[in-house]
């Protein structure tokens, strides 16, 4: 579905506004483009877009000729903490967290792996609201971007797996009580999370790190938390081997 609307966008924005063309109704990029009055504006977005992309080249250029060094790689260790509320939050009560997150630097970018454990506390006394462990296991690509000597903030894609152990499983019965459904005591779904890392240089070895991010687990019903953590973070020598394999 996405490829499609982007092929849609594409195709809309690079021919020529002389021609009538047919819009595909269920593309909300095409609804958008329906509305513009003329070619102009089809000019206009050709000449943002090339722009962009020139800077999004010369950027990556100078971030690469910064010669930040690219044989270690770094060890994050935060704790992270709900700091916005919403129907998720208010029936589980998220418990400060800790995450664990290696990142590497690969040319312009650093590649991330990590894991998070949360315990979560239900606010109900039901079975349905049990209290339950979660693991988020992730992977991920930030791109440091220097802002000063010895600070850099870093936006970050990470996704992954969202393991959930509930305390109690949940017990379905029909209305006459002659039928009973109980449900897994785990569940697994895929997570992505949107974050921004913000790191001070203490010394060769050691910064401060503070992180705004976004996480949300695709469930039946979505589970969404926006987090901030502070934590500190350590680089090490590549080993030999590990080295020879990023290169």
């Amino acid at each position: 579905m996405f490829s499609r609307i982007l092929f849609d966008f594409f195709k809309q924005l690079y021919s020529s506004g002389d021609h009538n063309y047919k819009y595909n109704v269920n593309s909300p990029i095409s609804l958008t483009i329906i509305i513009l009055p003329d070619s102009h504006i089809l000019k206009m977005l050709k000449r943002v877009i090339f722009v962009l992309l020139v800077f999004w080249c010369s950027t990556i250029h100078n971030a690469q000729s910064q010669e930040l060094p690219n044989d270690v790689l770094y060890v994050d260790l935060n704790s992270d903490f709900s700091i916005i509320n919403n129907s998720f939050t208010n029936t589980w009560d998220p418990s400060p967290a800790g995450h664990l997150n290696i990142r590497v630097p690969y040319h312009a970018t650093q590649l991330e792996a990590g894991i998070r454990y949360t315990r979560f506390s239900g606010n109900a006394d039901s079975e349905e609201d049990s209290d339950f462990h979660s693991l988020f296991i992730h992977f991920g690509i930030n791109y440091p971007i220097k802002l000063a000597p010895g600070y850099h903030i870093a936006p970050a894609l990470r996704f992954g797996n969202h393991f959930m152990l509930f305390d109690e499983p949940v017990v379905f019965t029909n209305n006459s009580g002659t039928e009973r459904f109980t449900t897994d005591q785990t569940e697994s779904e895929f997570s992505y999370e949107f974050a921004l890392q913000n790191q001070i240089k203490l010394n060769d070895r050691w910064s401060v790190n503070a992180t705004v991010s976004y996480n949300r687990t695709l469930t039946f019903f979505p589970l969404s938390v926006t987090l901030f953590s502070v934590g500190i973070s350590r680089s090490f020598a590549q080993p030999p081997w590990f080295k020879k394999f990023m290169q």
